[in-house]
């Protein structure tokens, strides 16, 4: 048997293009400028290349149960209470990129954390540590000893508190 080159494997090819360029186009900025960029990007490329070498090479002899489709629903999450479910799950990650690009990172990562056990009726104690202890491992280790500049937040700029 032969390769077998899928429509998804260009996908595949373009998100490796995409992070190739993105970990060979920061080699040039200074060691705290191009520390995120790479260890995202490094890790992005090793999973991205052996997801294509799992798409292009024959199938093993353990991969015979195939279905044809990426992802198999179970009858529990096709039924009323999965979708809620899965739109909680998606409201909770828009939600948080929305308010990451209005408040920003420092003030965003703690509130959600904060509205999160609040959502799922955690002990006052933990709903109190846990978003202090994000907020304060956020704001120690991003912006006291690697020094990244988040953006301040599009609301904070406007009143003009940063």
């Amino acid at each position: 048997m032969g390769l077998r080159f899928q429509p998804r494997s260009a996908l595949t090819l373009a998100f490796i293009g995409l992070f190739a360029y993105v970990v060979i186009s920061s080699s040039d900025m200074p060691l705290e400028a191009k520390l995120y960029p790479w260890t995202i990007g490094i890790i992005a490329l090793v999973l991205l290349t052996y997801q294509l070498f799992r798409e292009i090479l024959p199938p093993s002899k353990t991969e015979t149960d195939q279905t044809g489709v990426d992802i198999d629903f179970t009858d529990e999450e096709a039924s009323k209470v999965g979708k809620r479910r899965a739109l909680e799950v998606f409201s909770w990650m828009y939600g948080f990129a929305v308010l990451l690009w209005l408040i920003g990172f420092y003030i965003a990562i703690p509130v959600m954390v904060f509205a999160y056990m609040l959502r799922h009726k955690e002990t006052l104690v933990m709903t109190i540590l846990l978003p202090s202890g994000t907020g304060f491992a956020t704001w120690y280790i991003f912006g006291h000893l690697l020094h990244l500049p988040f953006p301040p937040g599009l609301l904070l700029e406007w009143a003009g508190l940063i």
